[in-house]
């Protein structure tokens, strides 16, 4: 859903201009407005335009798959390195990526791992994640709180 000038106002007011979950403060350009339970957009595989038969590329058309939760409620402002961090996952499955972290970026880099022998990084593996919601005691729209029904066949 396309949001108009007082719609994403709207939005921005939900925090008064804060990362729904970091808390950083906002631009005046450049935020997104979240949806907290994610409205997954319909995909397509199209050819690109390589010479290859294998070539391909996925694009989104755009449609929702699930126009219910493409509301003003299920929005929040966040920063875009939140919002496409948190991509298409819940909040609590964004939580647990976020929780990941230490660990992955301790595999993966050889800096990381000096820095942190050195004293410099000193990271907290067993600190909570607790976004900034939920320390200013704001809560999910009460939609998200169901649970999806999946079909199991």
């Amino acid at each position: 859903m396309a949001l108009t000038k007082k719609q994403r106002q709207q939005v921005w007011n939900k925090s008064g201009g804060k990362c729904w979950y970091c808390g950083t403060d906002l631009p005046e350009k450049g935020w997104h407005a979240d949806h907290v339970e994610p409205i997954y957009r319909e995909t397509k595989i199209v050819k690109d335009r390589s010479d290859s038969p294998y070539s391909h590329k996925t694009v989104s058309t755009g449609a929702s798959l699930r126009p219910h939760k493409d509301k003003l409620e299920n929005m929040v402002p966040a920063c875009a390195p939140c919002n496409l961090f948190k991509a298409t996952y819940s909040v609590e499955f964004f939580r647990k990526e976020i929780e990941a972290q230490i660990e992955r970026v301790r595999k993966a880099s050889s800096g990381f791992r000096i820095a942190e022998r050195m004293g410099i990084i000193q990271p907290k593996p067993n600190m909570p994640v607790v976004f900034w919601f939920e320390q200013q005691g704001h809560e999910l729209p009460e939609f998200q709180l169901e649970q999806e029904v999946v079909n199991a066949d």
